[in-house]
């Protein structure tokens, strides 16, 4: 077996990275996410919540297919971390403009 065959697969280092990468920020950009929409969403808090929430099993199945599909690691970190500080950022943005009005 020639030594380039071998290293074109993924080690196990990096499938694990993956994984953990989907299990840990992937859940946790989605529920930051969720928040955000459920404070972006325009009606009742109740329909915002109820509509963030079903959105947001769409958004983890998006992010995970996005894990798996990013060539470098490196990307597949930096963007969820960064999107975490952006709906972060987001979420407590609305939480308190909604709480000065």
């Amino acid at each position: 077996m020639s030594t380039t065959a071998t290293a074109k697969r993924p080690g196990r280092w990096h499938v694990t990275s993956r994984v953990l990468a989907a299990a840990i920020p992937g859940f946790i950009l989605t529920n930051t996410s969720g928040v955000f929409l459920a404070l972006v969403l325009p009606g009742e808090r109740v329909d915002g919540v109820a509509a963030a929430t079903l959105l947001s099993f769409a958004i983890y199945t998006a992010i995970i297919m996005w894990i798996f599909s990013v060539k470098r690691l490196r990307t597949v970190w930096i963007g969820l971390l960064g999107g975490i500080f952006v709906t972060s950022a987001g979420a407590w943005l609305m939480y308190t403009l909604k709480a000065a009005a």
